[in-house]
């Protein structure tokens, strides 16, 4: 075994690759300790060391850029084996928590039993370091029990230098478990019966089939002459022959003569001279497609169109050629032609318990949907379903149709269809100034900004507050601390706002912070940029601690779009710089309530000079008119009709939205979703899966505050696809 001791920057030993710049970030700082290998250069081992935490699947990303960028030439495998030295924020608890997912992954080809295992086991740590691990009673269970253990403890000692004790406890398998296992495993006897009873008739054909062929093989001819319909082996041209079928996939050039079977995809003649015509028809087995060229005699295309034809499967026996016209790999000399059943399988739900699409969209759905709705509504209904809604984007075009296929059914037939739309919602009642009082704008203001683990207020945790006092339109005083979260700080969020660790761990946590932070504030009210989603983690610890919020909050975002309308984005930096005010540490809490309280400052001498006064005055200059709707940004939002009255309101607002709010897209105002919310179910969208992306990408905060307040003030029920995650749920729900 050669070694090569080494104690370097990642990117000094590997300085030609190339990654992107999200992976680079994450393998800057991190350092190479040893690379090893052996004498016939098989493998190599890289040996890691670092201060952050790295998941698997980024550990496997480098492994493969390696491999690929590197080694691309050699049968050579690549292995990182990583150590990390992290923060005393790192428990036993804090990292099953933070790298759960990596021990999945890693797990996942290990062993995807023993993932399985873990990923339905419940956990829970006593004395710190001993991690009692609860698992499904099974045989398959009490079998990998020493294996699990020794993976889990094997990780955090080597990986994580944190020995820890696993003692595995087992509990009964739930009864609705169980339940679903008999109901799958009935369905699954019931299939293979099926498939047996089909392949006993099958040979029976066979059989009677053979014996015919018996009977008549002196008579029969070597080459079958035309005629109106198939004879008994379906033999529509040519000779008849016997051979086993290839994949279009595997034809490669010129092979000479295959068999291969498929469906006609199109058809076309062109007839030429000495009274014959050129039939070119394009087949596909599903793996790939080619062209039939074949030369017929006139007197022969009736009887051969008659069975050739779109839409029909055959097997055909043939030469591979070249093209001489348009260089095309074709089919040529055809030596026969035999029609075939249809040999595509047709998917089917085998879910014991079938699910309600409740988010469809079809071909009415601009750029998103593709099928005809009948198709749509008849697949879910051969598939088992009770019902399915169809969502297209802002119009009810494809209502008609989805309504006549259902006329068709049997009357006792239960099967329904649930009309929705899927809208452009925008906020038209959001106040500028929420749980406004009539305090004047020359009050007592405190301009505050948070720095936080992440976007949840249930989830996540604070750890930084800065805020400065504004009293008369001049910043009066200051408050700046760092709070412990009891968790580690993602890589993210450090890389962002340059806080570690290390740097909160000796401050007082939120429960101590939360009182002083109060007692600052006491009656003034609160300003932040993006206010719903400071105020949210605000109000979230106050009830944490049995205190009952009731801040009046302002906005400055919503008041940028009112006084300053040229702008197209209002992020932090951007209003800044409209109103030439200098940022120097951006995504720093001081530094931005700093900067949010200059903004402020400025907006309060704007709205004088507009004789605004107080902040009932200022709602009601923000109250929001048509001309405000059209500019407003718009979010998601599905709406199902539950009854005739909800079907009429459905219908109305769709009208509004295309004949009065229309602006590159049919606007529905909350106020108008409101007045005509009755008959009507209201859920999440496609925004969801909008905002479970930027939670892990750590993208956009502008957006992903936007998108929070959204699920916040709609107080969305949990309706279609728009459930990703804990993180969405918990927005959801909030506010019940």
């Amino acid at each position: 075994m050669n070694r090569e001791e080494t104690s370097k920057p990642f990117f000094d030993v590997f300085p030609t690759l190339k990654v992107g710049d999200e992976l680079r970030a994450l393998f800057l700082e991190v350092q190479v300790t040893k690379v090893a290998t052996n004498s016939m250069r098989t493998f190599i081992k890289v040996y890691l060391k670092s201060n952050h935490l790295i998941q698997k699947n980024r550990i496997y990303e480098m492994e493969q850029l390696i491999k690929t960028q590197l080694f691309s030439q050699s049968r050579l495998s690549v292995q990182i084996l990583e150590s990390f030295e992290l923060s005393g924020q790192y428990t036993p608890e804090n990292i099953m928590t933070e790298y759960f997912e990596s021990f999945l992954v890693e797990l996942n080809d290990r062993s995807v039993v023993e993932r399985n295992m873990l990923q339905n086991a419940k956990y829970a740590f006593e004395d710190e370091n001993i991690l009692c691990l609860q698992l499904t009673d099974t045989i398959v269970a009490q079998g990998k029990k020493e294996s699990m253990a020794s993976y889990l403890s094997d990780v955090y000692d080597k990986r994580f230098k944190t020995p820890i004790e696993v003692r595995v406890l087992y509990k009964k398998a739930g009864e609705s478990k169980l339940k679903y296992n008999d109901m799958k495993l009935k369905q699954e006897v019931e299939s293979i019966l099926s498939q047996t009873e089909q392949l006993k008739k099958k040979v029976e054909e066979t059989s009677s089939k053979s014996n015919g062929k018996k009977k008549d093989s002196i008579e029969k001819k070597i080459f079958t002459p035309r005629s109106k319909a198939p004879d008994a082996d379906g033999l529509i041209y040519g000779r008849t022959f016997d051979d086993e079928t290839i994949e279009l996939c595997q034809v490669a050039g010129e092979m000479g003569e295959i068999t291969f079977r498929g469906k006609v995809l199109s058809l076309d003649t062109r007839e030429i001279r000495n009274e014959k015509t050129i039939v070119m028809y394009a087949v596909t087995d599903f793996t790939d497609t080619i062209m039939v060229k074949m030369f017929v005699r006139n007197e022969q295309l009736p009887d051969i169109l008659g069975e050739v034809k779109t839409g029909a499967f055959l097997k055909i026996k043939g030469v591979t050629t070249i093209d001489k016209f348009d260089g095309e790999l074709t089919i040529g000399s055809v030596f026969g032609i035999r029609k075939i059943p249809d040999f595509t399988e047709t998917r089917k739900d085998t879910a014991p318990e079938k699910r309600v699409e409740l988010h469809c969209h079809t071909k009415m759905s601009d750029m998103d949907g593709v099928s005809e709705v009948k198709d749509i509504v008849k697949r879910a209904h051969d598939w088992g379903h009770k019902a399915i809604a169809i969502t297209d984007h802002g119009v009810v075009q494809s209502f008609p149709d989805a309504n006549h296929y259902v006329e068709t059914l049997d009357k006792d037939d239960p099967f329904k269809v649930i009309y929705g739309v899927e809208g452009y919602l925008v906020d038209d009642l959001q106040d500028v100034a929420v749980n406004e009082k009539g305090q004047s704008l020359d009050g007592t203001y405190v301009v505050f900004d948070l720095e936080t683990t992440g976007f949840s207020p249930i989830k996540d945790k604070i750890i930084e507050i800065g805020a400065v006092k504004v009293e008369n339109g001049v910043i009066t005083d200051n408050y700046s601390t760092f709070v412990n979260p009891g968790v580690p700080i993602p890589f993210e969020i450090t890389q962002l706002t340059s806080i570690t660790d290390q740097m909160v761990m000796d401050s007082p946590g939120i429960e101590s912070i939360l009182p002083e932070f109060l007692s600052f504030v006491g009656d003034a009210v609160l300003v932040a940029h993006n206010a719903s989603f400071d105020v949210g983690f605000i109000e979230q610890n106050c009830r944490y601690q049995d205190i009952t919020p009731d801040f009046t909050s302002v906005d400055t975002v919503a008041l940028a779009r009112i006084l300053l309308p040229t702008l197209s984005k209002f992020k932090l930096n951007v209003v800044a710089k409209a109103l030439g005010i200098s940022q120097e540490h951006h995504h720093r809490a001081v530094d931005d309530a700093r900067v949010t309280a200059e903004i402020y400052v400025k907006f309060i001498r704007m709205l004088h000079d507009m004789d605004i006064y107080d902040l009932k005055k200022l709602n009601r200059f923000g109250a929001h008119h048509v001309e405000t709707v059209r500019k407003l940004p718009t979010y998601h939002v599905i709406i199902l009709a539950k009854n005739n009255i909800g079907r009429v309101n459905l219908y109305t607002l769709v009208s509004k939205s295309h004949l009065t709010y229309f602006a590159r897209k049919p606007r529905i105002p909350k106020s108008e979703l409101s007045k005509y919310r009755e008959g009507l179910i209201v859920g999440s969208a496609c925004e969801a899966g909008e905002l479970y992306q930027a939670i892990l990408n750590e993208k956009s905060d502008e957006r992903i505050a936007r998108i929070v307040d959204y699920y916040d003030y709609l107080e969305l029920q949990p309706v279609g696809n728009g459930i990703y995650g804990d993180d969405l749920t918990m927005i959801m729900v909030r506010r019940f």
